[in-house]
Parts: C-alpha cells; structure tokens; sequence
C-alpha cells in the first residue's frame, strides 16, 4: 500500500467527538473565520460608502452631466457623419467639373485648328477667286479684241457673215458660262 499524506496526523476513529457540537475549531481554522468576518464588515462599510456618495447630489450632476456629454458627441457625430457626405458629393461634383472643363478644352482646340484650317481654304478659295477673275478679265480683254477683229474683218468684207457672227456669239456666251463653271 502507498503511503499517505495528510496536513495533520491521522487520528484514531474513537479520539473522534462523538456528537458535533463536541467538536472544537482548530486555531487556524478560528483565524480565517474572524478574518471573513471582518471583510465581510469592511465591504459592507465600503458599499454603504459607496452608496451614500452614488445617491449625493455631485454624483447625480456628473451623471447628468455624462449623459449631457454623450448626446452633445452623438450629435456632433451625427453632424459630421452628414458633412463627410456633403464633401465626398462636392468632390464627386467637382470631378465631373474638372473632366466638363478638360473635355471643353480639347473640344476648343478643336474648334481652333478647324478653324485654322477653314481660314487658310478660305485663303486659298480667294487666291483663286482673284486668279480666276484675272483670267475671266483677260478672257473678256480678248473677246472684246476678237469682237473688234470681228467688226473689221465684217466691215471690210462687207457684208456680214452670218457663220462667223454666229460663232462669235456662241464664243461670247460660252466663255463667261465656262467661267462660272470654273468658279462653282
């Protein structure tokens, strides 16, 4: 059999108290006793303490003042919460400004170059139309010359040949038509 161990030597079964209230407390046993006592009193003391300084008039205004406190917090949360919203739309509205704007900017430029380029057809249409004019007008100068040619060449043969008029007729007809042609 293994020994056994105990915290005070094993007493015979007849040394035992035959009746309970025979039985007496060790010293230890007492000493723990008083001492549960006593912090049983101590905490009793100290939530009596407790207590009174809850239920005083200073305790309730630091109450009413904490609970003052978190609702003044919760709405100024509540506010920044709404401000936060307010920008990030802002932002987003300024973005889309910012790509309106960018977009505008690439659209005027070109605008501007088409117009460069309508400005410089539009110079060479002119430069055209002042050639074409100076054709037109040598064209005229030389009509006018062969009519002169015409008129004596009829006056010295006499009488007029219908065939040759006829022609310079149609050359005079034609020719501004073919130049206007020239021109659209």
């Amino acid at each position: 059999m293994a020994p056994t161990f105990y915290c005070h030597p094993p007493v015979p079964m007849d040394e035992y108290p035959k009746k309970l209230g025979d039985r007496k407390l060790p010293v230890r046993e007492g000493i723990v006793g008083i001492l549960l006592g006593l912090l049983v009193v101590s905490l009793s003391v100290a939530v009596g303490v407790l207590a009174a300084k809850a239920n005083s008039p200073a305790c309730k205004d630091g109450l009413r003042a904490e609970q003052e406190c978190r609702n003044i917090t919760h709405l100024l949360e509540q506010e920044l919460t709404q401000a936060q919203e307010v920008l990030r739309g802002t932002e987003a509205q300024a973005a889309t400004c910012n790509q309106t704007v960018e977009t505008l900017k690439i659209s005027l430029k070109e605008e501007k170059a088409a117009g460069h380029r309508q400005q410089e057809l539009v110079q060479k249409l002119q430069e055209e139309i002042k050639t074409l004019n100076q054709e037109l007008q040598e064209k005229s100068a030389e009509l006018e010359q062969l009519r002169k040619e015409n008129e004596a060449l009829v006056s010295a043969k006499g009488p007029p040949n219908s065939g040759i008029t006829l022609s310079l007729s149609v050359v005079a007809v034609l020719l501004p038509m073919s130049l206007l042609a020239l021109l659209a």
